[in-house]
């Protein structure tokens, strides 16, 4: 037994950051079998300020209360474990910044209204050796701290992006080390637009300018301890000085143009009142540097242009190593795709996203210091030579550590995943943004309701869903409870949309599911019901109080089941759709009254989701139980949602079925429906047909886009058409994680991994399916993190397995497909049995087996290259001679044949009658097994 890794809050060794309340988790590696008991220490220095008693340890994790928190200090925690044979211990740290102290230097900066970015400088003499030192700092506009040139921290673009005129965070940083020789030393502050001053939101074309204010300014406290144990103390006044920097303009649209040859220019220092309302510890994680991406390839283009290609679209910049004369100026511009073997970037709309240097002959790394971009090709302007072992591409995200990971026997199904991973990387940019490339790159709520449970299985996030649950709930105070369409609002206080809105109850309900933590809850609640609330009185004020009607939604975004291209939702009504999520919203927060005990408010949205609930079966359902849209994100949303009629559960998933069929297996499906469909058809008894769409190669689909070459997740279906130009609607980023919402079907229902009574319980019921034969993945739950795989173990689908590791202090219910009992080693155990902690082989001999066979509900595509099948198949099928004409085939190939017995009729042809599609179902059946007992005699 090991204590691996100690976490407070949900992070590793936090510093500076707000503590409202403590909680701490340990996990373990190896297995407990023997009674274990725990203890935590907290210590403030030598000091014990904190302790528990020995106590038995049903899991790892502390809540700790009533301890006060002293600012600028370091807490050393210990978590000690131990049986009767056995005592381990392991300890770590975190430390407090300010607190409620507030900065007690000036606000510094210039009038200058000009672009330009600007330096504050302070020259500081140190007497003596430090034994410590820490920076606290924050600016209007992006800012990085040097001290005598070199760098403070290793995060970028901070201090984040809020509602600075709300609320500013403060970073607390480790200086010791730079700081630590008795002399003279430089401490400066470098700024420049960013999210504060430059253009940023919708509301015009690129962008509107100094939305939160025109000044850059920052406030800096140095504290530091000498070798003698004197505390010292340096803050911004009127000492310091002011100078123009050479990054001579920035902004997150524009990109950077820096000067390496700017001279020191001194400009007038100005001091300035606070600018925020509340200056505060830091929420946000760090945007750290991660991947280091190689260049794959230079191109050369019939043009002349000169494109580094990374490989892989991500968010970042790029870093060159410069071998370039005094005086040269070179410029890098940023594009997603190639088009006709071209350098691309109409998609980021007035984006200009560059970076221009103008070299000072010196060697050495260069990079930007206040921007981003989203891409994948660079084209390269001015340089007289090209190395490409010169170029690093850089991905930059949110210091969120990759907790899962899900793997097939498919290596296009591997890409796809990636894709999802690398589009939660990409966007996770201290706020989750749309896209990280053209002229938006925002904070959109919907975006990150419909993916916050897919990334919270891929990634860490409690804490990146905390800050933004906070300035989603800044923005409602600013609203009366509504909640606007992206977070920070910037310009736009246009909001209350269903579904968008509903991240303020999705999104910390999600964090408090996949991690067991109350904490997110407490701080969440009174915006999370004010939501519900605004709704209310909206519905009341219209006279329908529980049902959304008649209000301007936007609907099932880039649904393709609209029939004018051009209209940017789809068929499913409005009004459904709003209702819908009316009731989510006042169903989780009844859930989440009843979580933190609250019974009054507990009644209360239970009573309203439950009228809600009533008032919709009555408005979107016939008397007979039908419901009145037959589209598939309204049939999905219904079953997922759990509005359905008493008793017309499986009518409602046939209709689902149908309305899936008629489109040959593919979804037609936007934002709202796509993550409802794959899990709606798995809940209910169709995991067949949820594989099949999601294995569909053809346009729509998730592997139509990997196999034109997407390394990230698409905006729409079709932002590639087939012939590999880009769809030039306008709005097309090639980088945009919402369909990626998938992989929580992958992880859910593929893999298996639910969900279960508790943060300590999990439910196993893995999703086998013959179209792949091994799948695995891992991801961390409330008590560590659980390790699975399925496999198929013969062609024949006999015999299948599945490994399993479950961390201590979680029990799991296992519930095996196609099986009524199960073995671990010589033990047999009943279907739905359930298992402790530890590492266990578990193998079943399926009730039916695992063949991957075709049957009269296969797409054509699938096996029409088979010629000893397809000629089996003509002498059964009564219109294959049809098929066999030119050009029908190929028109035809996305059909089943049951399919296409129906759509024959209206030619002459008889729909199959059942002892024809027992025919047909044999013959793949015999062709099948043919194959299976061919790979079995191969591996033999």
């Amino acid at each position: 037994m090991k204590i691996e890794t100690i976490e407070i809050n949900h992070m590793r060794q936090p510093m500076g950051f707000q503590f409202p309340s403590l909680t701490i988790q340990a996990t373990i590696n190896g297995t407990v079998t023997e009674k274990l008991t725990r203890q935590l220490t907290i210590k403030m220095g030598a000091t014990v300020v904190y302790q528990t008693d020995w106590e038995a340890a049903p899991t790892l994790t502390f809540e700790v209360t009533k301890l006060k928190l002293t600012p600028r200090t370091r807490y050393t925690v210990t978590v000690a474990l131990r049986t009767a044979r056995t005592k381990v211990e392991k300890s770590t740290w975190f430390e407090t910044g300010l607190g409620q102290s507030a900065l007690s230097g000036q606000w510094l900066g210039t009038t200058r209204d000009d672009l330009h970015g600007i330096e504050l400088t302070k020259q500081i003499m140190v007497p003596k050796d430090i034994k410590q030192a820490r920076l606290y700092v924050t600016g209007l506009g992006l800012y990085e701290a040097y001290l005598d040139g070199h760098k403070v921290g290793q995060e970028y673009l901070a201090p984040g992006f809020t509602n600075y005129n709300y609320y500013l965070q403060v970073a607390t940083y480790d200086v010791s080390r730079l700081l630590q020789i008795a002399g003279e030393h430089q401490l400066t502050i470098r700024l420049a637009d960013g999210w504060y001053r430059g253009k940023l939101g919708l509301s015009h074309r690129g962008g509107t300018a100094a939305v939160y204010g025109n000044t850059l300014m920052a406030n800096a406290e140095l504290h530091y301890q000498d070798v003698s144990g004197v505390d010292h103390q340096v803050v911004t006044d009127e000492t310091w000085q002011a100078q123009l920097s050479p990054v001579t303009h920035a902004g997150i649209y524009y990109g950077e143009d820096y000067d390496a040859t700017q001279l020191t220019t001194p400009i007038p220092l100005t001091t300035f009142p606070k600018p925020s309302k509340y200056v505060v510890d830091r929420l946000s994680l760090p945007i750290t540097a991660h991947e280091q991406l190689p260049v794959k390839q230079v191109i050369q283009t019939q043009h002349g242009d000169t494109v580094l290609d990374f490989g892989q679209n991500f968010a970042g910049w790029v870093t060159f190593n410069n071998h370039l004369p005094k005086g040269a100026k070179v410029s890098l511009e940023f594009g997603e795709i190639m088009q006709n073997g071209e350098f691309y970037r109409d998609n980021l709309r007035s984006a200009r996203a560059a970076f221009t240097y103008v070299s000072d002959g010196q060697t050495g790394p260069v990079r930007p210091h206040f921007t981003y971009f989203g891409f994948r090709y660079v084209r390269l302007v001015d340089f007289p030579t090209i190395d490409p072992d010169d170029f690093t591409g850089v991905a930059l995200y949110s210091d969120m550590a990759t907790t899962g990971k899900l793997t097939t026997d498919n290596p296009e199904v591997n890409q796809l995943f990636n894709n999802v991973m690398w589009g939660q990387k990409s966007n996770f940019m201290d706020v989750p943004t749309d896209c990280p490339q053209r002229d938006e790159r925002l904070g959109w709520t919907g975006d990150a309701a419909i993916f916050a449970r897919t990334a919270s299985y891929n990634m860490n996030t409690y804490q990146f869903f905390t800050k933004y649950s906070f300035d989603m709930a800044v923005e409602q105070s600013l609203h009366q409870g509504k909640l606007t369409l992206y977070a920070p609002a910037v310009d736009q206080p246009d909001g209350g949309k269903a579904v968008w809105s509903d991240a303020a109850t999705i999104i910390p309900w999600t964090m408090y599911l996949r991690t067991g933590d109350t904490a997110i809850l407490q701080r969440s609640f009174g915006a999370m019901a004010s939501w519900v609330d605004w709704v209310h009185d909206r519905t009341k004020a219209q006279g329908q109080p529980y049902l959304w009607l008649d209000d301007d939604q936007l609907g099932d975004w880039l649904a393709l089941d609209t029939e004018d291209i051009l209209h940017l939702k789809g068929r499913t009504p409005d009004d459904l759709i709003a209702s819908a999520y009316y009731y989510y919203s006042a169903k989780i927060v009844a859930q989440v009254a009843q979580v933190l005990d609250k019974q009054p408010e507990q009644t209360y949205y239970q009573d309203l989701a439950q009228h809600i609930k009533d008032a919709f079966l009555a408005e979107f359902f016939t008397a007979s139980g039908r419901l009145i849209t037959q589209t598939q994100t309204g049939l999905a949303l219904c079953l997922t949602l759990g509005l359905v009629p008493t008793g017309q559960g499986s009518a409602l998933t046939q209709a689902l079925v149908t309305a899936v069929e008629k489109q040959q297996n593919h979804l037609t499906t936007g934002f709202v429906g796509t993550p409802a469909l794959l899990p709606a058809l798995s809940a209910n008894g169709e995991h067949a047909l949820a594989m099949n769409v999601f294995l569909n190669e053809s346009f729509p689909g998730w592997l139509y886009e990997v196999q034109h070459g997407a390394t990230t997740i698409w905006e729409r279906w079709d932002s590639v058409q087939a012939d590999g130009t880009i769809n030039d609607n306008g709005m097309n980023s090639l980088n945009h994680y919402s369909a990626g919402a998938v992989m929580q079907w992958g992880y859910e229902y593929l893999l298996g991994l639910q969900f279960g009574k508790d943060a300590q319980h999990v439910t196993i019921a893995p999703g086998v399916d013959p179209q792949l034969r091994f799948v695995s993945g891992q991801t961390a739950i409330a008590t560590g993190t659980i390790k699975l795989a399925w496999r198929i173990l013969n062609a024949l689908g006999t015999k299948a397995q599945l490994d399993l590791t479950i961390p201590y202090g979680t029990t799991a219910t296992i519930n095996i497909p196609r099986a009524t009992s199960w073995q671990v080693g010589a033990n047999t155990y009943p279907n739905g049995s359930d298992l402790p902690a530890g590492q266990y082989v578990i193998t079943w001999t399926p009730t039916t087996p695992f063949l991957n066979q075709a049957t009269v509900d296969t797409q054509l595509v699938k096996y029409n290259a088979d010629t000893a099948l397809t000629n089996k198949l003509s002498q059964v099928v009564p219109f294959w001679g049809f098929l066999t004409l030119p050009g029908n085939m190929q028109n035809f190939e996305q059909y089943s044949l049951r399919q296409l017995s129906a759509e024959m009729r209206g030619i002459g042809f008889t729909p199959f009658d059942d002892p024809t599609i027992e025919k047909i179902n044999a013959i793949f059946k015999t062709a099948a097994q043919q194959q299976a007992q061919k790979e079995e005699t191969t591996h033999a």
